[in-house]
């Protein structure tokens, strides 16, 4: 089976998802059509972490906001693109790529296409109320071309049927080598509290600033950010390290070697540096957004919050009990088996394969 993914952003959580899908469909083709921003992660780098039946082929004039000059010139590099290829199934990731994927779509007759929006474009906090409006028209306008919509969380899920949007439901997952980990000794030394993604408004680098600044003259404990963004300066407390853009293996080395995992984001699809951090055994300390809130049974592998003081209560009540974070740390490891790469990727081609059939006849 050949699978061609378009991603306009190709980096951090949307990279580590198409990551994963392909490396569960080791024997299939995928093509990645991908767009790039300056900000990320370098290409390079990202390339390198993926096999051999993956080719890359760069989208011209792929941005994420609407506007509606550019979105026209991508929308023809796009078609230019798939007159090119040969494929089973056309998956669409991200809002911008369901939007000019499904045009392209509805203009060509296919069933054959699948869209995950992986933090549907509706839920964004950091925009005016008549743009929600738009994404809001936008993404029913997409269910309406006949694609077939997947979302990645129960709360995303219901965010669409509240638009009137049915979708269907695949869980992200992701599968991490056992041989990565390693048992290292947590006592006697800082706690660690680790936030892992890009600097940006979603992640609400704000609110983490004002947590850890509660904790700055307190030598026993510190927090690292994984990643960078252009919002890197909100982070002034002098207790946080920005440790910038890591490779796979290095974020693992991270994950592996702290605490906690933190997350103030305003809004998510189901966030894959939570699940890794799952993996890691760390308990979940997380912002009551969608996407957020599927990840944790509160008092059970850690605590969702609704304010910067009840997130500073809870890293408090961990810091000082050992014991609750090692009940915890089991749990978020236990509770990770429900996001398995190895059943999201069987899902999926479960999904594939039924289109396929579709398309044939």
């Amino acid at each position: 089976m050949t699978i061609i993914h378009v991603v306009e952003p190709f980096a951090t959580g949307i990279n580590t998802f198409i990551r994963e899908l392909v490396t569960g469909m080791p024997n299939d083709q995928h093509i990645i059509i991908h767009g790039e921003r300056d900000d990320n992660r370098k290409l390079k780098s990202i390339i390198d972490e993926y096999g051999s039946n993956v080719k890359f082929v760069r989208w011209e004039h792929a941005q994420r906001e609407i506007r509606i000059f550019k979105d026209l010139k991508s929308y023809f590099s796009l078609k230019k693109l798939l007159k090119q290829y040969s494929f089973d199934i056309l998956h669409l990731h991200s809002s911008k790529a369901g939007t000019i994927g499904s045009f392209w779509s509805f203009i060509n007759g296919k069933s054959n296409v699948v869209y995950t929006p992986n933090a549907v474009s509706f839920l964004r906090t950091d925009v005016s109320k008549i743009k929600i409006k738009l994404f809001k028209i936008i993404e029913k306008c997409i269910y309406r071309s006949g694609v077939n919509i997947v979302s990645c969380s129960p709360s995303e899920y219901d965010a669409y049927k509240d638009i009137s949007v049915n979708t269907g439901v695949i869980r992200n997952g992701i599968t991490i080598d056992a041989s990565v980990k390693k048992n290292l000794p947590r006592e006697k030394r800082q706690l660690s509290v680790v936030i892992n993604g890009k600097i940006t408004t979603q992640k609400n680098p704000e609110v983490i600033n004002r947590i850890a600044k509660h904790f700055v003259g307190d030598s026993s404990i510190e927090f690292n950010w994984i990643g960078d963004g252009e919002l890197k300066n909100v982070l002034k407390a002098n207790n946080i390290n920005i440790l910038g853009w890591r490779t796979k293996e290095e974020v693992f080395e991270h994950l592996q070697s702290a605490d906690l995992y933190l997350s103030a984001s305003l809004w998510e699809g189901l966030p894959l540096s939570g699940i890794e951090a799952m993996s890691f055994k760390l308990p979940l300390i997380l912002s009551d957004c969608s996407g957020n809130v599927d990840l944790v049974e509160d008092g059970t592998n850690g605590y969702t919050f609704h304010s910067e003081k009840q997130a500073i209560k809870y890293i408090e009540e961990l810091k000082n009990n050992p014991q609750k974070i090692k009940r915890m740390s089991d749990n978020s490891q236990k509770m990770y088996e429900n996001y398995n790469n190895y059943i999201c990727a069987k899902n999926y081609r479960e999904l594939y394969k039924k289109l396929t059939k579709i398309k044939a006849k």
